[in-house]
């Protein structure tokens, strides 16, 4: 996580170019030495990747691109080729539950097969945890940038930022098109009372961990319960639709090459992707499409007009707070993690402005 909002779009926000790969921890076949902390096993995976068809010859290697609280990604390279592989952190909350969301991404991902949104596409899944002690997949590498705020002038710069938000609702409209039962993933959520569980599970999760007050959470999912929609149309929903997620090409006009992390992905209301897209978008910039104007975009892309999309803002932005302490707790309980310094003020920032969304949501 690199910032104090991460899934947010407040104000002003400065994001890191997230996709250089880190440097001198390579990873070959030969080498005595694994620097990641047995999370690569270059002798059994190279096997394994025989057994897959995936490049040949016996020199393999791995580069760590990211390392986050549940999820690790390397790049492969052999024989010419290029590959991702994503994995489990090394120290996971849950082993069972951190196997079972990589087969969950690996089945999201293959149903974006013939749609409009860009993604990597998964090739292989190895549910056999003696390879390199996880379940882990391996999908096409994609070249790309997770772009600053505003993008840098390599893929047009403060220009861009029309092009950019636009290709990010086109891909959030798209997924939600995308027919989960002829995807064959309609088993991977419970739709029926999706809605309906929502505050309690949030609520429930926050209650678990809850060591301080915090000002105004009670309030904010309260009016939630109050004003939940009675309807709502099933499908995918990404759970973490933001640009920390989406790789942009390199060159100009950027286009958007893929979303990425598909490890919230659920079977649920896409409405709480654009309401969580949307809870922060107050564009300063005058070249920038207003909130309107994107939920005009999603709505003529989608042939659906959302409703209540002010409660969905609101329901994004007291979910990421209510995840984002629990980020914070299990921080500071743990002493082999680093505590992120703006974690504890980004909590209380958020319940603030879901308290400004709620004063909003009649205009949305």
């Amino acid at each position: 996580m690199s910032e104090p909002t991460a899934g947010q779009w407040p104000r002003k926000l400065r994001f890191r170019h997230a996709s250089v790969p880190e440097r001198g921890g390579g990873v070959t076949s030969g080498g005595s030495v694994d620097p990641y902390q047995g999370l690569v096993r270059a002798g059994s995976l190279r096997r394994w990747f025989d057994d897959e068809g995936l490049g040949t010859g016996s020199d393999i290697s791995f580069e760590r691109v990211a390392a986050g609280e549940s999820n690790e990604v390397f790049i492969v390279r052999r024989g010419g080729s290029t590959w991702a592989l994503r994995r489990p952190s090394a120290v996971p909350l849950s082993v069972e539950g951190a196997n079972a969301i990589m087969v969950r991404e690996y089945r999201f991902q293959g149903a974006l097969d013939g749609s409009g949104v860009p993604h990597a596409k998964p090739l292989a899944l190895c549910m056999d945890t003696e390879v390199t002690g996880a379940v882990f997949y391996v999908m096409e590498f994609v070249d790309g940038l997770v772009l600053a705020d505003p993008p840098s002038e390599e893929v047009g710069g403060r220009s861009a930022g029309r092009l950019v938000v636009e290709q990010m609702v086109d891909a959030l409209a798209d997924l939600a098109l995308v027919d989960v039962e002829a995807a064959g993933v309609s088993d991977l959520g419970r739709p029926d009372g999706f809605l309906e569980r929502q505050v309690g599970r949030w609520r429930g999760q926050l209650d678990g961990y809850r060591r301080r007050d915090l000002p105004g959470i009670d309030l904010v999912g309260d009016w939630l319960e109050v004003n939940r929609p009675t309807v709502m149309q099933a499908g995918i929903m990404h759970g973490d639709f933001n640009r920390h997620n989406m790789l942009f090409t390199r060159q100009r006009p950027t286009r958007l090459a893929a979303v990425l992390d598909w490890e919230n992905a659920t079977v649920g209301d896409p409405l709480m992707d654009l309401g969580y897209l949307l809870s922060g978008w107050r564009p300063e910039d005058a070249d920038l499409p207003s909130r309107a104007e994107l939920v005009g975009r999603c709505s003529i892309r989608t042939g659906r007009t959302p409703e209540a999309l002010g409660w969905y803002a609101v329901m994004s932005t007291f979910k990421l707070a209510c995840m984002l302490e629990g980020v914070r707790v299990r921080q500071v309980d743990d002493p082999t993690r680093e505590v992120t310094p703006f974690l504890a003020d980004a909590v209380l920032d958020l319940v603030s402005r879901a308290s400004e969304l709620i004063d909003e949501a009649g205009s949305w």
